[in-house]
Order: structure tokens, then C-alpha cells, then sequence
């Protein structure tokens, strides 16, 4: 029966009321019996048509209520599936840790699945290539590399092999080699508009693909091209109603574009699509309005888009409206290309300091002029912890994975107490920081040194400088640094 209902519903794909009728009845003939497939394939079904017509809180409702059924009768299939789909909502709202968590949850259920059914790869590599766009957009662009590459060879023989096509060209113009980026997306885009599962594999990835298209011609100064691409996201906004997030950062480079060449009607045009847009998804999630206003603030675009009516309704204004655009246009690049020449300048000296300077030293406060009962440890055992600490950073103590204070107490013959206590005042920090300094010190002047090390892969490496997560790594070696690890041997190769 409850089957039954689910196939009727799919003859009124166009009547989204009477569909969900039918789903509601299918769910009521088994929500209560042994029938958990069921109930749950029918909860996610009316999920997903909701969300696809931009019902965004409503389709959360549903997917909150079958994660609830499918927790309560450990259908942990459809624990994976609600979960991921509720990591997707989350990435559209901007909270990108929490969708990270989510996916990572699902990714690791549907790996222990492979090997039990055909294609039982292809939910993991899916849920694995939302994983890479989620680093993505959190600008981890390391740990976006390192979440592609566990699936980028699997996918090869399946239908996805196209998601991560195009996710290997937008990572490759983050690498700044635009040539191949472009090469990699269009081979990407070809591969998935010849897929029928297309709309499975989510119109999000062509949309992506399409912006870093535009991105890449841009980068090369062939603006007209690029906007061509730009053009074409806005054609699929306009058949799916749910992909106006992912659509919005082509619009301010289309208003950019036509303002640069005076082309007001484009401009206007442009504009009035981004208003729309952005009325539609600040009513659905008023508490997103900051994130989706980062690129292109509203005010703004309202004052421009009363400037230009004006100006194309009063021939009068002409001449003095064409000086301002000017110098409007004049400021937005000077003060475009200052920003980015500060931010190169910035992060090329950064890495011009670590290949001139020695390697840092952790700080040391000099032991002659403190006094140890400032910390409330003896002076004796002050003085026996520092020697400890000298040998351990000598012999490169700090290279054990896993390594504890309590482990390294234990190996000093003293408490973990004491010890962080004189980490703290005589290497001012804590024990984390201390560790993960030395680390990355270490790794830097391995890679300064050794060409060999250069060829390993930033999971190879955070392995080497002792970290058991790459994530970890990455952020630790930005911390200290300033830049991450993949563009310093990007750099120091070249």
C-alpha cells in the first residue's frame, strides 16, 4: 500500500500539494509497523521536493522528523541520508562547521558499506565531493585537496567522476594555474551535462563549475568570455528555485563587468536579479542576510540601482553622471588592486622571512632574572624540568604523535602540574602551542633542507611533523606562519 502510494505520487510531479498528499498517506500505512525503508525513502522524498521549491524550512521539518523515526529504529542508512541533507541546509545558511561535522558523519557510515552491494561507492564519494565544497567555501583549501584525493580515483569508473572533475579544476585555480583549471572544469561540465544522473550528481556542481569558469577568464583579463559563463548561471537560477545561494557570487561580477564597460541596462538588469534573488532567500532565513550581503552590500546596490534609473530617465544628468561612474569605476579598482598588492606583498614577505631567517626559537624567559616561586614550584625542580625541556626539544621529543603532557611528565620524572606550569612561564605558552610550534619549525627547515620532502603530500607531511590530522596541521602551520603549508612548497619549488 505504502508503495503504492509512493509511485502515485511521482504522476503529479507538477502538483507539489497533491504529491505530498500521497506521501503523507504511503507514511501513515507503515510510519508505526516494521516497514522502516519505507517510511523513511518517503520522509527524505518529501524533503527533497520541498527544498527543490525553495521551502527551505519546511524541507528541514520533514528531514528532521525522519532522522527522528530513523534514529529511533536505527535505520542507520537513512540516518546518513537525513544527516547529509541537513548538512546541506546548514552549508546554504554559511555555518560550515557544522555541516562539515554532519558530512563527516555520513562519510564515514557509507564507507564501512562499500563492498556490500553494487555501487555502494556512490553515496560516499557524493557525500565525500559535498565535504570538499564545504572546505571550499570555508576557505580550507589544504584540507579541500586532501578530502578529494580519498575519492578522486574511486570515482573514476562510476557516474560521479564528473562531481570530481570539476572539483579538481576549482582547486586548480586556487593553485593559480588557470590554464589547466579551465581545461579540467570544461572537461567536468562536458561530462556532466551528458550524465542522466545529472540532477542527482546537483546542479550546485555545474553552477560551481560555471563561476570558476568566469573566475578563471577574469584571472587572465578575458572578461568577455567570462561573463558568458556568469550569464549561464543565471539561466539554471531561473528553472531551480533552490540554487540561489549558490548563484549569487556571478552576480556582482556581471554588475562589476557591465558598470566597467557603461552598459547600464546590463548593469540595472544584473542588479534588479540580485535584489530579487536575495529578497527571496533574506525571507526564507532573515538570519543569513549578513552572510548572503558580504560580497555586495544592499544598500549599495539600491543606491546605484536610483542612480542609474535617474540617470537613463533625465538625458539632462548625462554628462555628470558619466564623470561619476568614472571616477566611481577608477576607485574600485585602485582600490581593488591596493588590496590584493598589500595581501601579495603580505604574504610573499611572510614567506621571504622563513627562508631568510634562521629557524625560530620558542621564547625562553631567562631563568636568572625570575623567580621560581612566582609559579610555586621549587627552584631545584624548576631548574630539573627546563634541562628535561632542553634535551627534549634537542632530541626532537616533540615529533611523537599523541604526545600528552601527562606523557611527557611521566617521561621528566615530574607531574604533568608542574610541568605545564613552567612550559607556560618559561616558554609562554601552553602545552599545545608548544608542541606545535616546535613541530612546524621542524617541518619548515626539513622542507628548507631536503628536497625530498617536498614532494610529500600535506597528509605525509603533518605525519612527519608528528600531528595525527591534516586539518590540524594546516591550521597550525597558518597559525605560525601566516600562510599555509601547500603554498609555502608551492613557493620554495619554484
Amino acid at each position: 500500500m505504502a508503495r503504492g502510494y509512493f509511485w502515485i505520487s511521482y504522476f503529479f510531479e507538477k502538483n507539489y500539494e497533491k504529491r505530498i498528499i500521497y506521501l503523507d498517506s504511503g507514511i501513515t500505512k507503515v510510519k508505526n509497523t516494521k516497514h522502516v525503508l519505507q517510511t523513511g525513502s518517503m520522509y527524505l522524498t518529501k524533503g527533497i521536493i520541498t527544498q527543490r521549491k525553495g521551502n527551505y524550512n519546511k524541507a528541514l521539518s520533514y528531514y528532521l522528523e525522519g532522522l527522528e523515526h530513523a534514529e529511533k529504529k536505527s535505520v542507520f542508512v537513512y540516518i546518513s541520508l537525513f544527516r547529509s541533507k541537513i548538512a546541506t541546509l546548514k552549508r546554504k545558511f554559511g555555518k560550515y562547521d557544522e555541516a562539515k561535522a554532519l558530512y563527516k558523519k555520513s562519510i564515514q557510515y557509507e564507507k564501512s558499506q562499500i563492498g556490500n552491494k553494487t555501487k555502494d561507492s556512490i553515496r560516499y564519494l557524493r557525500f565525500l565531493s559535498e565535504l570538499v565544497s564545504t572546505c571550499r567555501l570555508n576557505k580550507e583549501i589544504d584540507s579541500a585537496y586532501y578530502f578529494y584525493n580519498q575519492g578522486e580515483k574511486m570515482s573514476q569508473n562510476t557516474h560521479v567522476k564528473a562531481v570530481y572533475t570539476l572539483n579538481k579544476g576549482i582547486l586548480q585555480y586556487y593553485d593559480e594555474d588557470y590554464d589547466l583549471s579551465i581545461k579540467s572544469i570544461k572537461g567536468g561540465i562536458k561530462q556532466f551535462l551528458k550524465s542522466e544522473y545529472r540532477f542527482s550528481n546537483g546542479y550546485h556542481n555545474l553552477i560551481n563549475g560555471y563561476l570558476y569558469l568566469g573566475k578563471c577568464y577574469n584571472a587572465i583579463n578575458r572578461q568577455e568570455i567570462a561573463i558568458d559563463y556568469f550569464k549561464k548561471i543565471d539561466s539554471i537560477v531561473l528553472k531551480y528555485d533552490d540554487l540561489i545561494s549558490e548563484s549569487r557570487p556571478a552576480y556582482p561580477e556581471m554588475i562589476k563587468y557591465y558598470k566597467s564597460i557603461n552598459d547600464k541596462d546590463n548593469q540595472l538588469y544584473y542588479i534588479n536579479r540580485l535584489l530579487y534573488n536575495d529578497s527571496i532567500f533574506h525571507t526564507r532565513y532573515k538570519s543569513t542576510t549578513d552572510k548572503l550581503n558580504k560580497e555586495f552590500d544592499t544598500p549599495i546596490l539600491m543606491s546605484q540601482k536610483e542612480s542609474i534609473i535617474q540617470e537613463l530617465t533625465t538625458k539632462n544628468n548625462r554628462s555628470y553622471y558619466i564623470i561619476l561612474i568614472s571616477l566611481l569605476v577608477i576607485l574600485g579598482v585602485t582600490c581593488t588592486l591596493f588590496i590584493s598588492y598589500k595581501k601579495n606583498k603580505r604574504y610573499k614577505k611572510r614567506f621571504d622571512n622563513l627562508m631568510v631567517n634562521t629557524k625560530k626559537e620558542v621564547k625562553k624567559v631567562n631563568t636568572t632574572t625570575t623567580n621560581s616561586s612566582s609559579i610555586d614550584i621549587t627552584k631545584d625542580v624548576v631548574e630539573l624540568i627546563l634541562v628535561e625541556l632542553e634535551d627534549f626539544e634537542k632530541n626532537k621529543g616533540f615529533l611523537e604523535v599523541n604526545l600528552t603532557s601527562s606523557i611527557l611528565a611521566k617521561k621528566m620524572n615530574t607531574n604533568s602540574k608542574y610541568l605545564t606550569k613552567v612550559i607556560k612561564f618559561y616558554r609562554d605558552k601552553t602545552f599545545s602551542p608548544y608542541i606545535n610550534d616546535l613541530r612546524i619549525d621542524y617541518i619548515i627547515e626539513q622542507l628548507k633542507t631536503d628536497t625530498k620532502i617536498r614532494k610529500y603530500t600535506i597528509k605525509a607531511l603533518a605525519n612527519e611533523a608528528g600531528f595525527n590530522s591534516t586539518e590540524v596541521f594546516s591550521k597550525s602551520f597558518h597559525k605560525r606562519t601566516g600562510i599555509y603549508p601547500s603554498y609555502f612548497i608551492k613557493k620554495i619549488n619554484s
